[in-house]
């Protein structure tokens, strides 16, 4: 042995089961870390390929410019790609409505949403891209000529080169969709293709593109109208100033800072009470002629050789998570999730998890250090396992004496306990923070709300029959149909001022669903009485159940009274400038209010067995002026983005459980430990074995009460302040506590204080009396 740091491997070697308990804390310290940044930044790929393969990879879009300064832009030195994409125009293939697209090659690929599932991309004026619906509804195939009624009402003939793939917009909107080049559909383009046409520009690695974005707008003379972003991208790159974006930032930066806080002080406590439980060996150095800085480097040294075995352990462990949630969402549906990349390393959660286990470690072991290097040799010769002396005496008035001495244990160092409660309170301020994430992902996924159709039918110029309702209902493959009367732009008088609203009626099926979405008040008056109505949530307008409400119909005015406020309803009209939202009634209440007109929409949910013939009747037997929207692919989209983000949230939220049990088992252990001695010494004088089980229970609950009374102290205002944030501003939903999260984590925290504490009772129970006394710490 060349120098005294030569005794830490030695050490290690003879307390292999204490040097175990550290290594596994830092693990899952480690693990922790490295999961949920590698789970997150996976879920940020897959949502980004997501996102790039629905609206495409492109930056910015510009309207409205000249050729000039498009050419100008695309010399830019940080432009990596840029292209015109033509919209906007739209013509007819016999009776079906036909949208125009036009692009070059290199942008069709890229920069848009658009994708060629077979053939070749057209090349001259004449050549187009047809979707594979039209080509399956009209009876082509690729080379077929097709006539197109184009927008100035003329015929053209088209060859189709290829197969253009179904998009959902496509399919939801009842049209086909034709591609052309940029000459073909500058020759069809009418006034409408200005307002549809933009130049999308894709910038190089690295560029900021906030800032670049500003030079386009000052050296080009173009207003904010002009230039718009992705904002989806940039907004999972990092790069968007969107407000919702702006909020999400915040709320990842602060849980990010919450994980590591987590990390660090599970480090730290496990450090702190393995310096507790050596404190008679590093006496024992000082009497050898130890240094207190060589006593400090000691421990540094423990704390980095510790690091070095768990540190790979628990990066290994976390990528090991973040691949089995991947394989998880692609054993779902390999079709759905095809954008989650799997067996792909992530450096991110990488380099978080070795900078918890290094310089975290680092960090934690400079105090627990000097706390050592201040033990006396006069501690190795006594015996004594405590750092400090102890001024007062246990409370055993209040408690039974063992009891109490579990308490005073727990309570007589100010930084063990500190640190133990700071254990039990991130974990539960952790779940409470990620919980709000789960409420942000269901109210934000409307596609995936009961009432989602799979295909609706919207009236043409005459509303729809309610005898279709029941003609659709005995289709094979349709589980539920349901109609919705609507009347947009009808004017209102009310407590919050004058306005307009659309009225739209609810079947009992829609009141159903209506009560997930109920912020306020009571379904079912609307339900029953026709002089009751629900309102939505609308920024800016302060709806109060209780409102009267005067409707301006053409019969006359009517009076309403608002029973409930939900946060979004189903409808198929688009609300007009200053609209006071959605005003929602039965039917009966809507035909005594404006009238018998109809359904506007009737939607249709499939059973499993239903599909593309399905559909296919359902066109059959509605109006030929009628729009059939078929909104699965739209809707898969959207279920596919919803899984993949509930997938991760809900593995951080089980990853943040499984932790907080593991490092209570871990500091119930070490802190049981490192009193060992202690424990000899109190069954010596006459302490019995349950006594000694009650007085380590005392000692375990009260860290574990203290924990989670800090844990609920400061985590409820915090989730309450992110449901705020991201949730009640945009959606009016009013926060309740989440009663059933805070009772599971708290729950974890209580069971896992119980059951850690019964191996180490167990062991020293087995233990002679003398063992436990002269055991070497």
């Amino acid at each position: 042995m060349k120098s005294y740091l030569g005794l830490v491997p030695q050490y290690e070697k003879v307390h292999r089961k204490n040097n175990r308990i550290s290594v596994l804390c830092i693990v899952l310290s480690v693990l922790l870390v490295t999961a949920i940044f590698s789970m997150a930044d996976m879920a940020l790929r897959a949502q980004k390929n997501y996102f790039i393969k629905t609206n495409g990879e492109y930056h910015i879009s510009l309207t409205d410019i000249d050729e000039q300064t498009a050419e100008l832009v695309k010399a830019r030195v940080d432009v990596s790609l840029c292209g015109w994409v033509y919209q906007g125009s739209a013509g007819s293939i016999g009776s079906k409505a036909v949208s125009f697209a036009g692009a070059n090659e290199d942008t069709f690929s890229t920069l848009t949403e658009m994708d060629m599932e077979s053939g070749s991309y057209p090349t001259q004026p004449d050549e187009a891209l047809l979707n594979q619906s039209a080509l399956e509804q009209l009876g082509l195939a690729v080379g077929d000529t097709v006539t197109v009624t184009v927008p100035d009402g003329s015929s053209r003939e088209y060859r189709i080169t290829g197969v253009l793939a179904d998009m959902g917009s496509l399919l939801k909107a009842d049209v086909y969709g034709m591609v052309l080049t940029e000459d073909g559909f500058r020759q069809i383009a009418d006034e409408n293709a200005q307002s549809g046409t933009t130049f999308r520009v894709q910038f190089k690695d690295g560029v900021n593109i906030q800032e670049a974005m500003n030079e386009i707008k000052a050296q080009y003379g173009l207003s904010d109208n002009q230039v718009s972003e992705n904002t989806a991208l940039l907004g999972l790159m990092g790069q968007s100033e969107n407000s919702t974006m702006q909020s999400l930032y915040i709320v990842a930066g602060f849980l990010v800072l919450l994980v590591l806080i987590a990390g660090a002080v599970m480090i730290a406590a496990s450090f702190n009470t393995n310096v507790l439980e050596r404190v008679q060996f590093y006496g024992l150095l000082r009497c050898l002629g130890a240094s207190k800085a060589q006593v400090k480097h000691f421990v540094i040294l423990q704390g980095l050789r510790q690091s070095m075995k768990g540190v790979p352990i628990g990066l290994v462990a976390g990528q090991i998570i973040t691949w089995c949630a991947c394989l998880l969402l692609k054993s779902i549906s390999g079709e759905r999730f095809s954008e989650i990349p799997l067996f792909q390393f992530s450096v991110s959660g990488l380099i978080a998890g070795a900078v918890i286990g290094f310089l975290i470690v680092l960090l934690a072991s400079l105090s627990p250090a000097k706390k050592a290097s201040k033990v006396s040799p006069v501690t190795a010769i006594s015996g004594s396992s405590q750092l400090t002396q102890n001024k007062r005496a246990a409370n055993t008035k209040l408690f039974h004496i063992e009891t109490g001495m579990g308490i005073f244990h727990a309570l007589s160092g100010k930084k063990n306990v500190f640190l133990m409660t700071c254990s039990f309170a991130i974990s539960i301020m952790m779940f409470l923070s990620f919980q709000v994430m789960v409420v942000f992902l269901n109210q934000g996924m409307p596609a995936l709300s009961p009432s989602a159709a799979d295909v609706s039918i919207t009236m043409g110029n005459t509303p729809l029959d309610r005898s279709l309702v029941e003609q659709i209902s005995e289709t094979e493959g349709v589980d539920k149909v349901f109609g919705r009367m609507e009347m947009a732009g009808l004017s209102i008088s009310s407590d919050v001022g004058e306005g307009t609203v659309t009225l739209i009626s609810y079947d009992d099926n829609q009141f159903g669903w209506a009560k997930k979405e109920l912020n306020e008040g009571s379904i079912t008056p609307a339900m029953e009485n026709t002089d009751r109505v629900l309102v939505t949530y609308q920024d800016g307008v302060n709806w109060n159940v209780g409102d009267t409400v005067v409707l301006h119909t053409s019969s006359g005015d009517k009076q309403v009274t608002v029973a409930g406020i939900l946060a979004t309803a189903t409808a198929s009209a688009v609300n007009g400038a200053g609209s006071s939202g959605y005003m929602i009634c039965s039917e009966q209440t809507f035909t005594a209010l404006v009238g018998d007109l109809g359904y506007t929409t009737i939607d249709v949910q499939f059973s499993s067995a239903g599909g593309d013939d399905t559909v296919s009747t359902i066109r059959s037997m509605s109006p030929s002026d009628s729009t059939v929207s078929d909104k699965r692919i739209t809707n898969s989209e959207s279920q596919s983005s919803y899984y993949t983000g509930a997938v991760f949230i809900y593995g951080f939220l089980i990853i943040i459980a499984l932790i907080t049990v593991f490092n209570i088992f871990n500091s119930m252990n070490a802190s049981v430990a490192s009193r060992t001695r202690q424990y000899g010494i109190m069954r010596a004088i006459g302490m019995g074995v349950n006594q000694l089980y009650k007085m380590i229970a005392a000692e375990s609950f009260t860290y574990a009460i203290l924990g989670c009374i800090v844990g609920c102290v400061l985590g409820l205002p915090l989730n309450r302040l992110m449901f705020q944030f991201l949730i009640a501003d945009k959606w009016g939903t009013t926060w309740q506590i989440p009663l059933g999260s805070l009772l599971l984590i708290v729950f974890l925290c209580l069971a896992s204080a119980a059951i850690a504490i019964r191996r180490p009772i167990r062991q020293i129970s087995r233990m002679a009396i003398v063992d436990t006394i002269k055991l070497q710490q």
